[in-house]
């Protein structure tokens, strides 16, 4: 092996070619930086379309503002997925929407949950 085409594989430290775009050794998926640079965001960065969980977070912890537990629980479970996901790979983004899904959900699916057993709890002593 000649060093001129072969450089260390950051993940592993194995031999991979320098045009390599996934190491065979370990399977780390690399990127060249410039197509990193000349990738546009049509939406600006606004929208973290490459962190579904904090996406889905988001617009559940929205939509528990409807009177049902259930959706605020999947926002907080899904908003948690999201934040796991923007820590480990810092370029897919989405912490702000994951939080909105953590603390909107989370609050209304209590509330919702609160609600259902003092109505259930209300019925049963009626």
């Amino acid at each position: 092996m000649s060093t001129a085409e072969y450089k260390p594989c950051p993940v592993c430290g194995e031999e991979i070619r320098l045009a390599a775009r996934r190491c065979r050794h370990c399977g780390e998926v690399f990127e060249k930086l410039s197509e990193d640079r000349d990738e546009g965001d049509a939406t600006g960065g606004v929208i973290p379309y490459k962190n579904p969980q904090a996406l889905m977070a988001y617009y559940l912890g929205l939509f528990s503002l409807f009177p049902c537990f259930i959706l605020g629980w999947v926002a907080l479970y899904l908003g948690l997925q999201g934040l796991a996901a923007a820590k480990k790979n810092p370029r897919i983004k989405g912490t702000v929407h994951a939080w909105i899904g953590i603390l909107v959900g989370g609050f209304f699916g209590l509330i919702w949950t609160l609600f259902t057993v003092l109505a259930l709890f209300g019925s049963m002593v009626a």
